[in-house]
């Protein structure tokens, strides 16, 4: 599939998402002229989390603040810490953010342990990951095979708690390619102060050593979360499988 024809296809399923929501137009379109992505709106914007209370936003794999500027114009209030080691991205993530007191950017990546790590930059920002893609990705998605190595700095959750001001409920958000669950692996004291994680996993390899379904849920089962379904599916565009959702887990124990 080509990149423009895949665009125009988004497009279209963004247009019939936003159109089967009529009373919520208005508020999509004036998110919009503030520069809010329309994808990431659209699927954040339901009651549920609207209304669930969320108040600190924690946005790990934060590319250009697609999800933390959606997320800001649903819930205005939330205080949004946001990760990431792209240097560019974290550029236009500031300012998208701005300086209102209300957000802080930690330009690392995130895991389990400390120290220098190579990422993997891919010519489509979004694919970059610690982890190498796999030949299911770059057969999938020719665009983003292209990589180059990028020394950055990493770091875990955990050791950010105390420049953190966690308010509770807390909303975890985690999208880096494959390394979700290293990233949970590093945030054992955080998990016992959130209340949603929103994730990406991943149900075919598309980065080699990624995390399965799996290993998330046992992790996340263990540290008092259930697995409460999915916001969002990427398909194949080969075949229509299942390549990855953005799955969603609130907790049941306290």
């Amino acid at each position: 599939m080509t990149r423009p024809i895949e665009l125009a296809r988004r497009a279209w399923s963004l247009a019939l998402d936003a159109l089967g929501r009529p009373r919520e137009l208005p508020g999509t379109v004036a998110a919009l002229t503030r520069g809010v992505n329309p994808g990431q709106y659209l699927k954040l914007n339901w009651p549920w989390l609207c209304q669930s209370g969320i108040r600190t936003v924690i946005d790990v794999g934060a590319h250009k603040g697609e999800f933390s500027s959606a997320i800001r114009a649903l819930v205005p209030e939330c205080r949004i810490y946001a990760f990431e080691p792209l240097p560019d991205c974290c550029s236009v993530l500031s300012r998208r953010l701005g300086s209102n007191g209300h957000s802080q950017i930690f330009p690392v990546a995130v895991g389990r342990k400390s120290g220098t790590v190579t990422l993997w930059r891919s010519r489509y920002a979004k694919s970059s990951s610690v982890l190498l893609m796999a030949k299911l990705h770059k057969e999938s998605f020719p665009r983003t095979a292209k990589s180059e190595p990028l020394t950055v700095q990493m770091k875990s959750l955990d050791q950010f708690s105390v420049e953190m001001k966690l308010e509770r409920k807390v909303l975890l958000k985690i999208d880096v390619q494959g390394y979700e669950a290293e990233v949970l692996r590093g945030a054992t004291a955080l998990l016992q102060k959130t209340d949603c994680v929103l994730l990406e996993v991943s149900f075919r390899t598309l980065y080699e050593g990624q995390g399965s379904f799996a290993e998330i849920h046992a992790i996340l089962e263990k540290s008092g979360f259930a697995y409460s379904g999915n916001l969002e599916q990427l398909l194949s565009p080969l075949d229509g499988s299942v390549l990855q959702a953005d799955a969603l887990f609130l907790r049941t124990l306290q």
